[in-house]
């Protein structure tokens, strides 16, 4: 999985938002590199009226260059295939060796396109729901931005949403390439569909506040979970994308743990970080990452009732405790950002 699917599942709900909202955007996105670029083949942006409205192609003049072309097409509502060449000063502001090229195709998209929406919509259910696709967008250079063959999602089993012509429908990819036949109608640009990374975060107390707010920032679709109706609400977290407040025993049967969670475990006491963690490391799933906070004491007495209770030391081996990077954080706010810089690293490393 790239660090590029990653973010462009995050995307796609950003755009199906907009379009619901009414908003008319240009998706963006790098479909060849050649040389030295800033980003890879499938990173992607948003681009509205008024500039950048998600995501990132890689900053400096080159993003601010395809950004002002977006705007055009925009009000022209035609797609375009462009070439950009990495400028001297480009190349040395990057502290890049040599130069290199990147083609970007530009897709309007608008909210009176219905069937864009709805496509759209379903590409974002599709990225909830932990079930993987492939996207494909037919690459035009000056077509018809509504036209009806522009793009299609093709499930695992073969079946397809949307329809280009006589094209042979790719298998599932794992990485984003632009696929040319014979003639400039046969150009296809694919790229995989994967699940939002998803928090989990166990405990709604001034840390998780905060890790919160982080994790929204980077693209984590954030569950909050506490037993205390005090600590889990809305004013406390405003920008989570569900609040659970519940006894953690009825919170844990009815969560899903996918290979794309994240399970921060920040609760008040002892006893309730242990039971999350026997739940979670029981639930037959492996997750993207799992961290519970606490000192060296703490988890090694919490370890040695789990090791008791079956829980094998291959499966605690996985657990990141004490929780975040050592940084020689204090304040909550450090801690959270202690947490948040693991969590990163550990998705990195997975890309």
């Amino acid at each position: 999985m790239t660090a590029e699917a990653l973010m462009n599942a995050n995307l796609y709900s950003k755009l199906y938002d907009a379009l619901s909202s009414g908003k008319g955007l240009v998706l963006v996105r790098i479909v060849r590199r050649k040389g030295s670029a800033p980003r890879g083949v499938g990173s992607a942006c948003l681009v509205d009226d008024g500039g950048i409205f998600y995501g990132s192609i890689g900053g400096g003049l080159l993003e601010y260059s395809a950004v002002e072309q977006a705007k055009g097409l925009l009000q022209q509502k035609i797609t375009s295939l462009s070439t950009f060449n990495m400028t001297a000063k480009e190349i040395s502001d990057e502290g890049m060796i040599c130069g290199g090229s990147v083609e970007i195709f530009f897709e309007p998209i608008f909210p009176e396109d219905r069937t864009a929406v709805d496509f759209f919509e379903k590409v974002d259910k599709l990225a909830r729901s932990g079930t993987r696709a492939t996207l494909v967008t037919h690459v035009r250079d000056g077509g018809d931005a509504q036209a009806p063959d522009t793009r299609m999602l093709v499930m695992q089993d073969g079946n397809a949403v949307g329809n280009i012509p006589s094209i042979e429908i790719p298998e599932h990819v794992l990485q984003a390439m632009l696929i040319e036949g014979e003639g400039q109608e046969s150009r296809l640009f694919v790229e995989p569909v994967f699940q939002l990374p998803a928090l989990l975060l166990f405990g709604g107390g001034h840390i998780s506040t905060f890790v919160s707010q982080i994790a929204k920032m980077i693209g984590f679709h954030v569950t909050v979970l506490d037993d205390r109706s005090d600590f889990a609400n809305r004013k406390r977290f405003a920008d989570a994308d569900e609040i659970v407040s519940m006894p953690y025993h009825e919170a844990l049967a009815n969560i899903t743990i996918t290979e794309s969670s994240y399970i921060v475990i920040v609760t008040r006491g002892h006893g309730g970080d242990r039971d999350i963690l026997e739940f979670v490391l029981k639930s037959g799933t492996s997750p993207a990452y799992i961290g519970m906070i606490g000192s060296i004491r703490k988890r090694d007495t919490i370890y040695e009732s789990l090791v008791e209770n079956g829980i094998s030391q291959q499966a605690l081996a996985k657990v990141y405790s004490p929780i975040g990077l050592d940084i020689g954080a204090q304040t909550p706010e450090e801690i959270a950002v202690s947490i948040m810089a693991e969590m990163i690293r550990v998705k990195a490393r997975g890309s």
